[in-house]
């Protein structure tokens, strides 16, 4: 096999963390960039946006998104080999 066949694969961490949080249904903590804080499940994601599951339906654009927080106790494995 040359050296041109070799494909580089990569790697989204943050579709693959948002997904694997989708996929298990954990609980998340979204904090916006206002200081605001949301709580529940993420229900689907595209490049620009999620939605979020909680006592309504949230749609957050991820640039105002500052972080995404999960209980540090559950363990998630969503990384390539």
């Amino acid at each position: 096999m040359g050296e041109g066949s070799l494909k580089k694969i990569r790697i989204n961490v943050q579709d693959q963390f948002i997904n694997s949080m989708r996929k298990d249904r954990i609980p998340v903590q979204v904090e916006l960039l206002s200081g605001k804080m949301l709580e529940g499940y993420i229900k689907s994601f595209d490049n620009y946006c999620l939605i979020l599951e909680a006592d309504r339906l949230y749609l957050i654009y991820k640039h105002a998104i500052a972080d995404i927080h999960i209980d540090k106790t559950i363990k998630i494995s969503f990384m390539a080999n």
